[in-house]
């Protein structure tokens, strides 16, 4: 995607030494690894199309905050301009470009040891302590965060899905809009707190490197979009045991730090069956490069919808 001067004009910014630079293939999307005052550091470029420099600031603060306060972040250096942002003005895609300290720690995935309740607990306790501070004063600028209904598929008309989801989104959606928004239940959430977005140090502690997602929500849709990463990758049949030991654990950590309202589980499983609509949709309206494989799942989730079947069911 990116083309060598581009790269080689980011590197530069931050005073880095231009090769080696090497991509960070998989889930690390448009991040590279590169060497700045004889350690690894990593370059992520983020297109202006998608985020500008203006959210990306406001995002860096919170991040930087975030760390202030006992949660593992990235340490992101200034550039030689002393800027945290640098924006590129060149095409095919002018781009903002931020750098930090490469974090020493390993992604996990559902097979191997490391996926047990002590790393379920750890993130839950790391997504409570954020939600505990985000209801905190901690800007004094204004924030470019967006609301949990500003985005593309809240404005795109959807009715190619057929009458009978389209009336589930929009009760979906009626329902989210009539729950009272109180400082204990709704504020800033990461959005995609799975292992897409974190390493895992040697004492299990999760080391949260990608913040790219962050908006104003109710928290407990936040434990839900953890909670349906985390039982997708397993079988089927094992999905509900799963759930019970997942959520036991990272409940466990979660409210070692903030304190959910009462009826919290009752807004999980109901969030849990919107972030399987929301999945349905955003892979519809972006179905370009999608595999055989990718397009008869999307065919099975449309047919679970259309049925009423849970989104953990088989």
């Amino acid at each position: 995607m990116w083309r060598p001067n581009i790269l080689e004009e980011a590197c530069r910014r931050f005073t880095g030494k231009t090769t080696p630079l090497q991509s960070l293939s998989g889930i690390y999307k448009n991040m590279y690894e590169y060497t700045h005052n004889g350690h690894p550091h990593i370059l992520k470029l983020i297109p202006i199309a998608a985020r500008g420099a203006e959210l990306l600031d406001t995002e860096l603060q919170w991040v930087n905050y975030l760390k202030e306060n006992g949660i593992s972040t990235p340490h992101f250096i200034q550039s030689k301009e002393m800027r945290y942002v640098e924006v590129i003005h060149k095409l095919p895609f002018p781009c903002c470009v931020i750098s930090f300290k490469k974090l020493k720690g390993k992604q996990v995935k559902h097979h191997q040891n490391e996926w047990n309740e002590q790393l379920f607990r750890s993130w839950g306790k790391a997504m409570g302590k954020m939600h505990m501070l985000s209801k905190k004063d901690w800007s004094k600028q204004p924030l470019h965060f967006s609301q949990w209904n500003e985005g593309e598929i809240y404005y795109r008309d959807l009715s190619f899905a057929g009458e009978k989801i389209l009336r589930k989104w929009e009760k979906s959606i009626k329902t989210i809009c009539d729950l009272k928004q109180t400082k204990q239940n709704y504020g800033l959430i990461h959005n995609h707190l799975t292992p897409e977005s974190f390493l895992v140090a040697n004492d299990g502690k999760p080391l949260i490197f990608d913040f790219s997602h962050c908006k104003f929500h109710f928290f407990a849709y936040d434990i839900s979009v953890a909670l349906y990463d985390a039982c997708m990758v397993m079988k089927p049949a094992e999905r509900g045991l799963f759930k019970n030991i997942f959520l036991n654990a990272f409940i466990d950590g979660y409210q070692s730090e903030n304190e959910l309202d009462s009826n919290w589980k009752e807004w999980v499983d109901f969030f849990i069956e919107f972030r399987f609509l929301f999945l349905y949709f955003s892979s519809y309206l972006n179905p370009t490069g999608l595999s055989p494989t990718q397009k008869e799942k999307l065919y099975q989730m449309r047919l679970k919808i259309e049925r009423g079947t849970p989104a953990f069911s088989a």
